[in-house]
């Protein structure tokens, strides 16, 4: 990502945004965050083996497609650009809900776990047959270890596994719906305080332009967070088991009881099954006793699978409004899509591209994709990060010249009964 471009699109961010209120303190360590734009999922219904292209009423300014069809029902072409300004490649993903899924999936399997490519992701997930990358991630200066924590929230199989780190749009890959935020609350009751928590399994201090989020509040913290929990003169680490292993502790829209096991003022990480709080060490959870039980309640109205992104492109029919001053709306750069058509066919699309330079403008993906039928959208990470993989391989050409390591990723799972298959290729005339 050129720097440029990111300090541009985080001042943007910080106009736009709103932050949570005991998130003002200047960080102790200072990161830059890079957004992976990339994902675009594109469904179409299709009936023995025939895509149907929704277009307008003249087919010759519709998209012309190479389009390759398999016979499980997952549909991968390439769309020419051209009639929309966009001089790069255009490539969509499409299938039916009935017999293909969309899961998100985690580098390493964890949370802040480090980075890995969409394909290795894919190819590491059983019955993943597409993948691309997800949404964007803090990017740690050169030379360090990079977690990669997430900008937006993530709730994957109901349960809540992390909190945005700022107020960012989401997608709810379950109702495919769109929102300007994630609405989660997870509350501590002990002897009847109750105690919100700031956080969940987020990556704290974090500082990047305009944004700083502070090593404060209360901070959740469960197994699938891969650091060590920090620590400080004026906090203490308190942990907990629960005191039924029936359902994840941040399950979202459940209260679990959780056994108080004891306090440390050391770095440490989450034993599995487990949960640990950090806090000041003035906080109500100081009087707690060795074997106390609290309640932790966690509630969510955005789905069992969600995840962030940025900007919304169409919602339910309506393009969305495209705000000027963000460069990364504005420019042409590498995309990647997920969105949806009336009927319920999930569409991936990518745009190659290079930052500023070449790919496509928010404008033009609106255009494209009312082109294919969509209804409903969001961008995800893109330029370094845009990846679409599928038959085996990358199909897109990534701005770096190879797939490029992201922190998340949308995996396409095939459904049971629904075979790899033999694909048979039809061509439309350029």
């Amino acid at each position: 990502m050129r720097n440029r471009w990111w300090r541009r699109r985080a001042r943007s961010l910080a106009k736009a945004h709103s932050y949570r209120a005991t998130r003002s303190l200047v960080f102790r360590s200072r990161r830059r965050v890079a957004f992976v734009r990339g994902f675009t999922t594109t469904a179409l219904s299709a009936t023995c083996l025939v895509l149907a292209l929704t277009t307008s009423a003249d087919a010759s300014t519709g998209p012309r497609a190479h389009v390759t069809i398999s016979q499980s029902g997952l549909h991968v072409f390439s769309i020419n650009g051209h009639p929309y300004g966009i001089r790069t490649a255009i490539h969509v993903v499409t299938f039916d809900g009935t017999q293909f899924s969309v899961s998100i999936g985690l580098a390493q399997h964890a949370i802040d776990g480090g980075l890995q490519t969409p394909s290795s992701m894919c190819q590491s997930t059983a019955g993943c047959v597409a993948a691309v990358n997800g949404d964007f991630f803090d990017l740690t200066p050169s030379g360090a270890p990079d977690p990669g924590d997430e900008v937006g929230g993530i709730i994957q199989s109901c349960v809540l596994l992390h909190s945005p780190q700022i107020s960012h749009q989401q997608v709810n890959l379950d109702a495919h719906t769109v929102a300007a935020g994630l609405n989660w609350s997870s509350t501590l009751t002990i002897n009847g305080t109750s105690v919100p928590i700031t956080a969940i399994n987020q990556e704290l201090p974090l500082s990047y332009s305009d944004v700083n989020l502070p090593f404060a509040g209360t901070l959740l913290y469960t197994a699938p967070y891969a650091l060590s929990i920090p620590n400080s003169t004026t906090r203490t680490i308190y942990e907990f088991t629960p005191v039924t292993a029936a359902t994840s502790p941040t399950t979202i829209n459940t209260t679990v009881d959780l056994s108080f096991v004891g306090a440390t003022s050391h770095p440490t990480k989450v034993a599995a099954g487990d949960v640990d709080i950090s806090a000041p060490t003035s906080s109500a959870l100081s009087a707690l006793q060795p074997g106390a039980t609290v309640t932790l309640t966690t509630t969510s109205s955005a789905g069992c699978d969600n995840i962030g992104g940025h900007p919304i492109l169409l919602d339910q029919g309506v393009v969305a409004p495209i705000v000027h001053a963000d460069t990364y709306s504005v420019k042409p750069y590498a995309r990647t899509v997920i969105g949806w058509t009336q009927s319920g066919v999930t569409v991936l699309m990518t745009v190659d591209g290079h930052d500023e330079v070449s790919g496509a403008t928010v404008h033009q993906l609106d255009e494209v994709l009312e082109s294919l039928g969509v209804v409903t959208a969001i961008d995800l990470d893109g330029g370094n990060s845009t990846t679409l993989y599928a038959k085996g391989r990358v199909l897109n050409k990534p701005a770096r010249g190879s797939e490029h390591p992201v922190s998340t990723s949308l995996l396409v799972l095939a459904g049971q009964g629904v075979a790899a298959g033999t694909t048979t290729t039809t061509t439309e005339n350029p």
